[in-house]
């Protein structure tokens, strides 16, 4: 009985719903059903607050008519803005109008809460710009039923003291509590964008510097004496690309780097960017490590694996190179309209230049990232390779990648 009970009620409030709706849109129009059913019942107690009288019989039912014709009219156009200015107008007009009948603003059917749900619906339904018009417009009726008070508190006689207890009641719990659930609906989309906010940040950039700005830094920049950066791209891409299809092209980068993301976090390194086919990480940054090398280290090993996996698994002709080196780097965040945190230093240029001029399917590192590795890992050492503003400089690969 309960699960169909809340089937039909769930029915009732998504007559809105379109396929095309995001998950906002679709609570707000849920929301805004659910106030028009509200403003169905709420008016019906009218009568019981006070004379219960051929007045109040009629201008309850009237509302509750109206706003059951304005949720007909949602079910059959889906116009969720129309419907809203409909059930505010219908709050602007019910609202003195019922406080008129009931005595007035000190008689049992007081309107000051039922009218605050006007601008307090705007603001969830229509925005916060546009719930200050309704917000003004719920001042100007206040005044309006101030100055008609004492016309209408002398033309109405006072109802028995158990209607004016129960309109008291009525008229302070229905409309608070709206306004409540409003408020914890528009406390629960604020924590949701926040999270998603949070969520696209840390993805950009790592999360204590993500913590950093949020906390009103302006400018991050940070010198790191002891740091490991690797660099990795897959050897022939661009021409592979070029004669593949570009989904395919997409679909397969997008996984490869996911399997490097994943290792990644795994291995307590941090991920930099991408820059189409190239991949670039660090470990030491922002949170230093003494295990920076041997943290990058395993991380290119794990690429590597993932690599080939990725290249059996999906038929691709294609390797990836690694590139290590070890020492001090800037780190800082750049930008305004999209954040990027990166990494200056000729231990970046090294690092690229140690991946560029790698052996395929091996990992090259320079001889700051051996130095430090040299006790704990097995190297094959190359001819010293050109640098750019370096020179010269012997290099090693992993024998054991």
């Amino acid at each position: 009985m309960l699960g169909w009970v809340k089937e039909l009620l769930l029915r009732v409030i998504s007559i809105a719903d379109e396929s095309t709706d995001d998950d906002d849109l679709r609570l707000r129009k849920r929301v805004g059903v659910a106030a028009g059913v509200i403003t169905i019942v709420a008016p019906l107690t009218l009568p019981i607050q006070a004379r219960g009288d051929a007045v109040t019989w009629t201008l309850g039912g009237a509302l509750a008519v109206y706003s059951l014709g304005n949720l007909a009219v949602l079910a059959a156009s889906h116009r969720f803005e129309r419907y809203v200015i409909v059930l505010l107008l219908g709050g602007v007009v019910f609202v003195p109008l019922a406080t008129a009948i009931g005595g007035g603003l000190t008689g049992q059917t007081t309107g000051l809460e039922w009218g605050f749900l006007i601008p307090a619906y705007a603001l969830m339904a229509l925005g916060p710009s546009r719930a200050v018009l309704w917000y003004v417009l719920f001042l100007g009726v206040v005044l309006f039923m101030v100055a008609i008070d004492p016309f209408v508190h002398s033309a109405f006689p006072v109802a028995p003291y158990i209607p004016q207890l129960t309109g008291h009641v009525l008229n302070s719990i229905i409309p608070l509590t709206v306004v409540f659930l409003l408020l914890r609906y528009i406390d629960l989309r604020r924590r949701t964008a926040e999270t998603r906010v949070d969520e696209l940040l840390t993805n950009a950039i790592p999360r204590s510097i993500a913590t950093r700005l949020k906390h009103g830094e302006e400018r991050i920049a940070d010198a790191h004496p002891d740091a490991t950066i690797l660099f990795s791209d897959i050897v022939d891409f661009t021409p592979w690309a070029q004669r593949t299809d570009p989904d395919r092209v997409v679909g397969l980068l997008d996984h490869l780097f996911t399997e490097f993301d994943k290792a990644a976090a795994d291995c307590g390194v941090e991920k930099i960017k991408t820059i189409g086919d190239a991949y670039m990480a660090v470990a030491g940054v922002p949170e230093p490590r003494a295990d920076h090398a041997e943290a990058a280290l395993n991380l290119a090993v794990r690429m590597l694996a993932a690599a080939e996996v990725w290249r059996r698994n999906n038929d691709v002709q294609l390797r990836i190179r690694i590139g290590l080196a070890s020492g001090p780097v800037v780190a800082g965040v750049i930008g305004q309209k999209r954040i990027l945190f990166d990494l200056w230093g000729d231990t970046v240029n090294t690092a690229s230049r140690m991946e560029s001029s790698g052996v395929p399917g091996r990992i090259q590192v320079a001889p700051s990232t051996h130095a430090v590795l040299a006790g704990h890992h097995a190297f094959e050492a190359r001819e010293p390779i050109d640098v750019k503003g370096l020179g010269p400089m012997a290099t090693y690969l992993v024998a054991d990648s």
